[in-house]
């Protein structure tokens, strides 16, 4: 079931406040294994998605529908963002929100591709010259 752009940046800004109060409240525990080092990294993941979803309907709303994230200035801001994150649980956090991260972009942007389609045009035949 598909949401209104206003409705989903509100949705992803919950959430990504959601997990980022939730990875503070619980910090102490994530860092005490190694089972929970990595989920405190696939938490700190999870703030990257919504994070960028919520960066992403906020430029569809001021920009237009048209407008595409850009690796250099959003994607690189909402990484930098959740390392943050997961580095106030351990160092370690940071190295599987990495992976973890990479991971989601990867499968949102497969899902973007099939939903919206690639905007390249069809590719043209060049007809030969024929010597006279």
């Amino acid at each position: 079931m598909a949401v209104s752009t206003n409705v989903s940046f509100l949705l992803s800004s919950v959430l990504a406040i959601t997990t980022l109060a939730a990875s503070q409240t619980f910090k102490g525990q994530l860092a005490e294994t190694k089972g929970m080092t990595i989920l405190g990294g696939g938490i700190a993941s999870m703030f990257f998605m919504f994070v960028l979803t919520a960066i992403g309907n906020l430029e569809g709303i001021m920009m237009g529908k048209g407008f595409e994230l850009q690796l250099i200035p959003e994607v690189a801001f909402s990484l930098v963002l959740s390392l943050v994150v997961a580095g106030s649980i351990h160092r370690v956090s940071i190295t599987c929100c990495v992976i973890f991260s990479l991971v989601i972009l990867y499968f949102m942007n497969s899902i973007s591709q099939k939903t919206h389609g690639v905007s390249e045009a069809a590719p043209t035949k060049l007809e030969k010259k024929k010597r006279r």
